[in-house]
């Protein structure tokens, strides 16, 4: 046989081995020939309802015929413009990867069937190496030989990921341009097969300057290769970038705020287990009751609209005609800001017309605009959530009014300060140090100086009538800073001192006993206006160091997810809550619960910031909580507990530098975030089919609530305290 016959014989055995690993990695037949829809995650209910899915498709499956031929033409000339003439290989373009490679100047080779191969098929690969190649090469050779070119093209734009989480040229379409992909003209198309290089970098809404220029070098290359003349690029080139944007949930994805929040809890897991939220057809199962959840919605959007109504009244004057025209006479500074921050003051900045204020100037002569501009910034937002203190769950969540216009969760990212929202921490920490609610401090301000003489004086709006000095339980029930101010020498044990610096061992107290009810996840300040509510939360973390006290001093971190399944029904991992444990006092929580009941029913000759709960929405049941405020009315807060649930709102400008007219009574606590909760409340209880529970607070077994000495008119403070 010979040598020469020996190396042929070694070869083909070599060839054979190295063609059997390759294959190891390929599609098989059956998988060519019907390739697989990935399988979408469901978030599910805790009464089996779907909530939400995660999906990879984000897309409407449409055939060749309903793509426009500009998409088309741009996809060939950019990505493979010898591709009716090759077999899956573009040979030229293989064979000159080294040549670019040595000059500096890598060029991807692939053809529009090799990428089709790795779109499809993920037991290709993605990494770099001459195996994952080889079957490539392979792969996009079996789907040349099993579907046609325009199959090919079809299968392509159909699955390809584009910008903002569009997947398929149809729902890229609709989610830039707002309309078909069969009307998508030259430079749209353009643009959005120019994104295909790098969906981030190239994004058409958040990269404007860039996608432009990727646009117009896939224009180029449409031109260079005959699928538009020479003179209509030169017309193209100049068109403007005029987006349509709407966010992917319009173009066919589902998502919303809690579903979003699932997803950052579990995403971890996934990884770290080998999972595909979005293709491997997990079912994850929650907290939420679907029809709380929908109580919750409704109220917040109902309750919204009409808030929004009174917030433009309340800056609009009579007869009037111009949109809420009191702010921008009050703060014209706003407007600019506004105008600024708009996409075409960016297309003006690189046209170079002008500096900032001159472009300003030119786009308010366009008076639809600028109209436009301020009633799209002049929004109200809101948030929601619902805890059960006894166990943790989440049972209704949500995030905002339309998770398609922000998709900022206002449960959980937003963090704006509480105002009186926190002072029970600040009168808990008073309990705790021995304090009963009938000891009472005067309702005057008080002053306290730093070390430079300035001089830090809070106080109320409004000095209630009566006598002068109230209760600890009027105090909070009437939310009166006067009164709280004044707990804070005796917090801090300096009893009547006026320096500001004494009062900071009273700041450090309540900062960590706000934090160890559940306040944890934001820096607090200890400086002494913690107790006027200058502190920043989340609504969850707020809402959450609320259920302490309802759950008679045991905090349960709240959770969303209890398990998650395979698509055959497999429990694959199981949650509960991660921390549980008791930071205060049973006695203490309750006392607590018993003060903040007067926010609700009010006292002996008073009414409490919340009373307004009871008469508008007609709710019969023990029910404590507090309203807050925080200056200039920029957030408005409610809490409501009940045993077996805690509720929290809050109701903003969606950008915080809106804000309701100073004096105003629409930007209160109780007269925009309460209702939403009352709403909610009213609803709930009164469907027969949610488990709900009239039962009122009980106080801890032996406990008996303390009642004021008869022989002392004015207590002030506790006869025995251990500092």
């Amino acid at each position: 046989m010979g040598v020469f016959g020996g190396i042929v014989i070694g070869g083909l055995v070599l060839g054979f081995f190295g063609f059997l690993y390759l294959a190891q990695g390929l599609p098989s037949i059956e998988e060519l020939e019907n390739p697989q829809t990935d399988m979408a995650s469901f978030v599910v209910s805790s009464d089996g309802q779907v909530l939400d899915k995660y999906f990879t498709e984000n897309r409407t499956y449409i055939s060749y015929d309903n793509i426009s031929q500009n998409a088309i033409d741009a996809l060939v000339a950019t990505e493979d413009h010898r591709f009716y003439d090759h077999w899956g290989v573009d040979l030229y373009r293989t064979l000159a990867i080294p040549y670019h490679m040595i000059r500096g100047n890598p060029q991807g080779g692939s053809t529009i069937s090799q990428q089709l191969a790795r779109n499809l098929y993920r037991s290709i690969g993605r990494e770099v190496s001459v195996t994952r190649k080889l079957r490539e090469i392979i792969t996009a050779i079996q789907i040349e030989q099993n579907y046609t070119k325009q199959e090919i093209i079809e299968m392509y734009l159909n699955t390809v990921e584009f910008s903002n989480s569009a997947f398929g040229i149809e729902s890229a379409s609709h989610t830039h341009f707002n309309k078909p992909a069969s009307d998508l003209t030259v430079p749209e198309a353009a643009t959005l097969i120019g994104s295909l290089q790098a969906v981030s970098a190239l994004n058409p809404r958040s990269q404007p300057e860039r996608s432009m220029q990727r646009r117009n070098v896939v224009m180029s290359q449409m031109a260079r290769h005959g699928f538009i003349t020479q003179e209509e690029f030169a017309q193209y080139r100049y068109a403007p970038m005029e987006l349509d944007y709407n966010p992917p949930f319009r173009s066919g994805r589902e998502s919303r705020y809690f579903g979003e929040y699932v997803r950052q809890q579990i995403q971890d897991w996934a990884n770290e287990n080998g999972y595909d939220l979005y293709r491997d057809g997990l079912v994850i199962h929650t907290t939420i009751d679907s029809r709380m959840q929908r109580f919750a919605e409704e109220g917040l959007r109902r309750q919204l609209a009409m808030h929004q109504r009174s917030f433009e009244r309340e800056w609009t004057s009579s007869g009037s005609n111009e949109y809420m025209d009191k702010l921008w006479d009050e703060y014209p500074r706003i407007l600019d800001s506004f105008l600024a921050e708009t996409e075409k003051f960016y297309q003006y900045q690189q046209e170079d017309i002008g500096d900032r204020d001159e472009i300003i100037n030119k786009l308010k002569t366009d008076e639809a605009f600028v109209d436009s501009v301020k009633r799209a910034r002049t929004r109200l937002e809101a948030g929601f959530v619902a805890i059960d203190p006894t166990n943790g769950n989440i049972r209704a969540w949500v995030g905002g009014s339309d998770y398609g216009s922000i998709q900022r969760d206002n449960v959980n990212q937003l963090r704006r300060q509480t105002g009186s929202t926190f002072k029970p921490f600040v009168y808990a920490v008073a309990i705790d140090h021995g304090y009963q609610p009938y000891h009472r401090f005067s309702k005057y301000p008080v002053n306290f100086f730093d070390a430079s003489g300035d001089r830090w004086s809070p106080r109320d709006p409004v000095i209630p009538s009566g006598p002068e000095m109230m209760t600890l339980r009027e105090g909070i029930g009437r939310s009166l800073n006067n009164v709280t101010v004044r707990l804070l020498p005796e917090l801090a044990g300096s009893p009547g001192t006026n320096r500001l610096e004494d009062l900071r061992p009273a700041g450090e107290k309540i900062a960590d006993f706000a934090k160890r009810m559940g306040m944890n996840k934001t820096p607090i300040h200890t400086n002494p206006a913690i107790a006027l509510g200058t502190a920043h939360s989340s609504l969850l973390e707020l809402t959450s160091a609320y259920t302490t006290f309802a759950n008679m001093g045991v905090h349960i971190e709240p959770y969303a997810v209890t398990r998650i399944e395979d698509s055959e029904g497999n429990v694959l991992q199981e949650f509960q809550s991660e921390h549980q444990q008791e930071v205060i006092s049973p006695e203490t929580a309750y006392i607590m619960v018993d003060m903040m009941r007067g926010v609700i029913r009010g006292g002996d000759g008073w009414y409490g910031t919340g009373n307004r709960l009871n008469w508008m929405f007609n709710i019969s049941q023990d029910i404590a909580g507090k309203t807050g405020t925080t200056q200039n009315s920029a957030d408005n807060w409610f809490v409501a507990m009940m045993p077996h649930l805690v509720a929290g709102a809050w109701v903003g400008g969606e950008d915080r530098r809106i804000r309701f007219p100073q004096g105003t009574q629409v930007g209160q606590g109780a007269r925009t975030a309460l209702p939403i909760v009352g709403e909610f409340i009213q609803s709930a209880s009164e469907d027969p089919t949610i488990p709900w529970s009239r039962e009122a607070f009980e106080q801890p077994q032996g406990f008996i609530m303390e009642q004021p000495p008869e022989d002392e008119e004015e207590p002030t403070r506790p006869s025995r305290i251990s500092w």
